[in-house]
Formats: structure tokens, sequence, C-alpha cells
């Protein structure tokens, strides 16, 4: 059901000039739903245009939805997509956790995901969205993180990609560091064509174990690693 609505919404929601929904949207919105339950509180961290949480509530588990983004165009987008949706949406404009002080949430979707500033850089995904300024591509996933468990309670679950367009080890480690992981589950993609141009600087980020792929007849297949958290 999500994902039926999931491709109703990324055809008829307004997605210009703000990020584009990738397959990492799509994943995220498989994974996140045997998380789902009844009257959760959920924040979908880095919302976008909204179409995480506007899929997600097809499942209508009397949930409420607190959608926020740094971009203000894409709050605009979020809330004019979300409009003719009759459910429990509130969306705010701000950095990471800053327009949720003091709320817990029973489910946090994190699509703040982050790959090495390098490659932010010759992909076109990230032309109308902030980038992860490090070259490991972690700085944003660890910053998230480091304040998640403040908006958690003992029951809550914390989901969030990993992408091995950046250092995925120093990102499970993090992670390990600091949460309780209960399940991970990795989903390949090849690189899209566009990007074939830049080969060798994606060669060179593997060699220096900055970021992973493998080749398999010619075609470059990258991962996505969506890891579900508790407090430990």
């Amino acid at each position: 059901m999500s994902l039926k609505n999931y491709e109703k919404y990324k055809k008829s929601f307004n997605f210009r000039g703000i990020f584009t929904p990738t397959l990492t949207s799509e994943l995220i919105i498989k994974f996140s739903e045997k998380y789902l339950l009844k009257n959760q509180r959920i924040l979908d961290l880095g919302c976008g245009g909204g179409i995480i949480s506007a899929s997600l509530y097809q499942k209508k588990l009397n949930q409420s939805f607190h959608l926020s983004d740094l971009d203000l165009l894409a709050v605009k987008r979020a809330k004019k997509n979300l409009e003719s949706i009759k459910a429990n949406f509130t969306i705010r404009q701000g950095n990471l956790f800053e327009p949720w002080k003091k709320q817990k949430f029973d489910l946090i979707i994190n699509d703040v995901s982050g790959v090495s500033s390098h490659v932010a850089k010759i992909s076109s995904w990230f032309k109308n969205v902030p980038i992860d300024s490090s070259v490991s591509g972690t700085n944003l996933l660890e910053r998230v993180v480091n304040k998640c468990e403040n908006y958690m309670d003992s029951k809550s679950t914390f989901i969030t990609p990993i992408i091995s367009l950046s250092n995925v080890k120093k990102a499970k480690n993090f992670l390990k560091k600091k949460l309780k992981i209960i399940s991970i589950k990795e989903f390949d993609w090849p690189l899209p064509q566009t990007m074939m141009s830049n080969i060798k600087v994606l060669e060179k980020l593997k060699k220096d174990k900055i970021i992973y792929f493998r080749k398999n007849f010619g075609i470059i297949i990258c991962i996505t690693i969506l890891v579900a958290a508790k407090k430990k």
C-alpha cells in the first residue's frame, strides 16, 4: 500500500527546486513499514517534499506526523503537497532537531543521509540541498545520532540510511557506539550512467577506503544500508 501511494505521490507532488525522491526514499518507506504501530508520534527528519510521511500515512494507524527540513522551500513544498491529505501533519522549518525541542517521538525516520563531499560535488542528486561537508560523508549522520536520544524513550525506534558512497565502516561504528542496532538490511543499486564520466574520482575514493562499490559486468553497484536502532 505505502509503495503504491509512493509512486502516485512521486508523480503528483511538486519537488521543483528541492531534493527529488530517490531509490533511498522508496527503500526507507518499505523498511519503515514493519515499525509502524497505532497512535505513534512519528518524526520525519529531512522531509523534503513530504513523500515519506504521505506514503506511510496510508496505513491509517491514527499516528501524528511531524516533518521538518532545513530548506524553507522544501517546507513550503511539503505543506502544499500534503494539503489535500486529511491527516495529522505538523511541518516546521529548522536544522535537524531544532524545531522539536523537549519533544519525544515513537519513531524517528532520518532521511538526512550523506555521501562524501567529493561525490556530492559531481552528483545531480544534491543540486538543491545542503551537502555533507565531510570527505567521509558521515558528518550529518553523526550530528543526528548525537542528538536523537534526547528525542527518544526506551521504546522508540530510530531509522537511518547509510549509503556506500560514504564511509560505511565509520558510520556503522559510530551508530554502534551510540545506539543499540536491532536490524540492518542492505539493498544494491546501479550507479546512474550520468555519473560514469567521473569514474576516476570514484575509483580514487574507493582506493582510499572512503567509499565502497563493486563492479558487475561493467556496471557499478552501490549499496544503501538501512538501520533500525533503539536507545542502549
